[in-house]
This record gives C-alpha cells, structure tokens and sequence, in this order.
C-alpha cells in the first residue's frame, strides 16, 4: 500500500517522511502559482526551490538514518 512508504521499518509515522512529502506538494504547488500569477524569474526559482530543497534535505536525513541503521547492523552494535 502506498501509505506505508510513510511508515518505519517499526510501523511508527516518520515525520520526515510525511512533511518532505508536504514540501514536495509545496513546491510543485507553489512555482505553478508563481508561473500563472506571471512572477519574475527570481520569485519562481523561489517558490520552486526553497521548498524543493528542504524536500531533498528531509529526505537526506531519512536515508540517512536508514543507512546508519544497516551500518551498526553489520558492524553489530
């Protein structure tokens, strides 16, 4: 199911996973506003980039975990 694309390997909600998923809607949604509004270019690269990138950095972190999680697994800690 989709849904659990959200979840940890322990079934708890990963709050990264869920809010990069609402910047990501954010950002989509936000630079097609500033496209149809007629914005300059600087006010599009905006509304597309800043949420864009705290999408990838929340997403970041969430691999990152995961992979630090294998790490210890196999250096078993």
């Amino acid at each position: 199911m989709f849904l659990s694309v959200f979840k940890e390997s322990s079934g708890e909600w990963s709050m990264r996973r869920v809010l990069a998923f609402l910047f990501g809607l954010a950002s989509i949604g936000c630079g097609i506003a500033s496209l149809i509004l007629k914005s300059g270019w600087q006010t599009v690269a905006c509304a597309f980039g800043v949420p864009g990138i705290i999408c990838i950095l929340l997403l970041f972190f969430t691999t990152w975990t995961d992979v630090s999680a294998v790490v210890n697994a196999v250096k078993g800690k």
